[in-house]
């Protein structure tokens, strides 16, 4: 059945492939994007879709783009664990309070479906791994509070039937699209410029960190497939790779495949890096029929056949720092 969906953040990284997949499907989209770092606005934006440029902040953005919407893609949020600690009240103010603002009208407009992208930093430090979705939610930054957050307040209002949350938790995701420019997220387009650059990667701490990346298209697909199954009504779901790779082994396979010679570099740890990460997905099979079709070599191939057409690109570093002391040097000194 056709239905009308508002994908916030449709044209960032994970937001464009997912419009891509809802058009593919039959369905009209309508974006919501203010389009914050990007340099070329409609790059990777699928011309199918009607635009609105605006901000899930602005309330009345949010009223205009809801009208006459089926459903709703929450994924527009700013998403970098570790400077989220440094601009606590930026991180707020669009994830909590934009993520509020355009499911407050969701609910004033009737709006049952919800699909809300939260991540792996709602864990934060694991008790058990791998981790299951009935792990304790304890952040270790407030990127990861702001996802917790969201979803009690989407609890909340399930609980007096004014909304259907599907809530998906993110594992390290990357693919095309992905913001190479961005020093602050996304370890594998931060080291894919810097090769490019022709400069070595940059670890934090001794690289041993682990994480099951998770090449774009399988979150997309199943991220799709969700709605309409009354079984995932609020009943987050893990979504993610289950093949762990150190940042060392990373770094390495970049370097390998670029032809960069050499070892990669480190610099202190950040605080609040958890050291190892991976997730359960016994219930996205059990109720996604979910598997990963993508291995993290053939991803990283896809990737930087992608990121090579794009060519260097230059770090785009925030001048702005609530709290100064707790941002690393090597963002106060542009080195990443």
């Amino acid at each position: 059945m056709k239905r009308k969906i508002l994908v916030t953040g449709g044209a960032g990284f994970i937001g464009s492939h997912v419009v891509d997949e809802l058009i593919k499907r039959g369905n009209e989209v309508v974006i919501l994007d203010n389009f914050f770092g990007k340099k070329n606005k409609l790059d990777g934006v699928n011309k199918q879709a009607e635009i609105i440029d605006g901000d899930v902040t602005k309330r009345e953005d949010c009223q205009h783009a809801v009208k006459d919407v089926d459903a709703i893609y929450h994924i527009a949020a700013h998403a970098a664990e570790g400077q989220s600690v440094y601009i606590p009240i930026f991180n707020a103010k669009i994830n909590i309070m934009g993520s509020v603002t355009i499911l407050t009208e969701a609910i004033n407009r009737g709006i049952r479906d919800f699909v809300f992208t939260s991540s792996i930093a709602a864990y934060g430090k694991p008790n058990t791994l791998p981790i299951t979705e009935d792990h304790p939610l304890n952040p270790e930054d407030p990127y990861g509070v702001t996802k917790k957050t969201i979803e009690d307040y989407l609890r909340v209002y399930h609980e007096l039937d004014r909304i259907d949350p599907y809530i998906v938790r993110f594992f390290n995701v990357f693919g095309p699209r992905q913001r190479m420019n961005d020093p602050y997220r996304g370890v594998i387009p931060i080291f894919i410029n810097r090769c490019l650059k022709g400069e070595k990667p940059v670890i934090f701490g001794d690289g041993e960190q682990g994480r099951a990346f998770t090449y774009i298209s399988d979150i997309v697909e199943p991220m799709c497939d969700m709605v309409g199954k009354r079984e995932l009504i609020n009943n987050p779901i893990n979504i993610g790779n289950t093949d762990v790779w150190t940042v060392n082994k990373l770094a390495k396979e970049i370097m390998n495949i670029m032809d960069m010679p050499g070892e990669p570099e480190h610099v202190p740890a950040r605080p609040t890096d958890v050291v190892l990460c991976y997730s359960d997905i016994t219930k996205a099979k059990k109720l996604l029929g979910y598997r990963p079709r993508v291995s993290i070599p053939e991803g990283l191939k896809l990737t930087l056949a992608w990121a090579k057409e794009q060519g260097p690109q230059e770090f785009d570093y925030m001048t702005y720092f609530e709290i100064p002391k707790l941002s690393h040097n090597v963002y106060k000194e542009k080195t990443i």
